[in-house]
């Protein structure tokens, strides 16, 4: 359950996107037994441009969701 209302928002956008999908599964992975997308994970919060140099790492500048204002 999304608490955040940015989270909300990318929320309803999957629930929308999942109705297109006559059957889906979702399986949690423990972050142990994921290190590969854990470590794209913490590069690409990381905001050192040493890393940008061997790793491309795209910024939004603003949140692919639209808040309500």
């Amino acid at each position: 359950m999304a608490k955040h209302p940015r989270m909300i928002l990318y929320l309803d956008k999957v629930q929308e996107l999942l109705k297109a999908f006559p059957t889906f599964t979702i399986q949690q992975v423990l972050r142990a037994e994921n290190a590969h997308a854990e470590a794209l994970a913490s590069l690409g919060s990381a905001l050192d441009t040493q890393f940008r140099r061997s790793i491309p790492i795209e910024h939004l500048d603003q949140p692919s969701i639209e808040e309500a204002e």
